[in-house]
């Protein structure tokens, strides 16, 4: 299913997103982003037609949100991230080799720095919403959600550098596989 929803939706989605944020590598990680909301919220959503409002309405929000902080891009930034994750999705295609990427990536979000991992298992693995995670942690919900995205980024980034990283494998990992782990 996530593997579908992707394809189906992704090159649309990417096209709205580099209108609005004139960047493509920004604009590949804000629909990673909005797929992995979608997908934390998936019991949700009843319809395909809710599905892709809610793609398209997200997408708008962060663009704008990223319009609105006028961040400047990184020196040396490219999508290479996005190359690899192309290449490497074919890999995982085997439910065995699928599995053991899946272990190694929960490995992976042992390694985070600690306040980010505890943001992650309190998202992912405990599957609270932010506001929940806030007060769990003693954090602000602004402060759980810097660190969600310090998390996502911090393990989409090891994955990348240990040859591992797929956008949709990605995506299964934080909205199913994690939910059903224990930490």
């Amino acid at each position: 299913m996530v593997k579908e929803l992707y394809e189906e939706h992704y090159a649309a989605l990417l096209d709205f997103a580099s209108q609005l944020v004139i960047n493509k590598e920004e604009a590949h990680q804000i629909i990673q982003e909005t797929f992995i909301r979608l997908l934390g919220m998936r019991d949700k959503f009843n319809t395909l037609v809710d599905i892709k409002a809610f793609l398209y309405i997200t997408v708008r929000n962060i663009c704008l949100a990223y319009i609105r902080a006028d961040k400047e891009s990184e020196p040396g930034s490219d999508a290479a991230w996005y190359d690899l994750a192309l290449i490497a999705t074919t890999r995982f295609e085997s439910p065995a080799i699928r599995e053991k990427v899946l272990r190694q990536m929960h490995e992976l979000v042992l390694e985070l720095p600690a306040p980010e991992q505890i943001v992650f298992r309190l998202l992912f693995y405990d599957r609270l919403s932010i506001q929940q995670a806030a007060e769990e942690s003693g954090l602000t919900a602004v402060m759980v959600t810097q660190r969600r995205i310090s998390a996502i980024r911090l393990l989409r980034e090891q994955l990348i550098i240990s040859d591992l990283f797929s956008i949709p494998l990605f995506i299964y990992f934080v909205a199913v596989f994690c939910g059903k782990e224990s930490f």
